[in-house]
């Protein structure tokens, strides 16, 4: 958890940590002028059980100042299958077709993804051998911001290990 040396500093201040579980991870892109409204009625329809079927714990949206973000918090180990099953879901690609006129800057409702570590088989050859006329996108191709430091009133901050693996015991 949180280590501390003379001064009341964390012992690994200024290297970037993601906070212990849950992980939460941020999707930001860019809201159309004139669409925010739109927007946030779509967001109301959000397939909340394709997320609760993938994995993902909680969801936050946000939106202002022309941007819009997304926050999904995944307390799962192996994050790269659920988000490759959060983005692949049927619901969510809808989703996606609905929000991409008013959002620019997130993935495609045309694009398919598959986990993008040394922990999981290649999906290119997800076809038996032929290949698909959809190119799999890595997971890591995402324009995502991962937690890397957590304070709250009356806990010390939480800054979690350097980095978050599957190999760690």
């Amino acid at each position: 958890m949180h280590e501390e040396h003379q001064g009341g500093r964390s012992a690994r201040e200024g290297q970037a940590a993601l906070t212990p579980r849950p992980l939460r991870l941020l999707l930001i892109g860019r809201v159309k002028p004139g669409t925010e409204a739109a927007l946030r009625e779509t967001q109301a329809r959000f397939p909340c059980d394709a997320a609760i079927e993938a994995g993902i714990e909680a969801i936050e949206a946000y939106i202002g100042s022309g941007h819009y973000a997304v926050e999904l918090e995944i307390g799962g180990d192996d994050v790269q299958h659920i988000l490759a099953t959060f983005f692949n879901d049927q619901r969510v690609r809808e989703f996606r077709t609905e929000i991409a006129p008013m959002v620019e800057g997130l993935p495609g409702p045309e694009y398919q993804f598959g986990p993008a570590d040394r922990f999981h088989p290649d999906t290119s050859d997800a076809g038996g051998g032929e290949q698909s006329p959809q190119m799999i996108y890595n997971t890591g191709d995402l324009p995502f911001a991962a937690s890397m430091y957590r304070w709250r009133v009356g806990q010390p901050p939480q800054t979690g290990r350097v980095p978050h693996s599957r190999t760690d015991s």
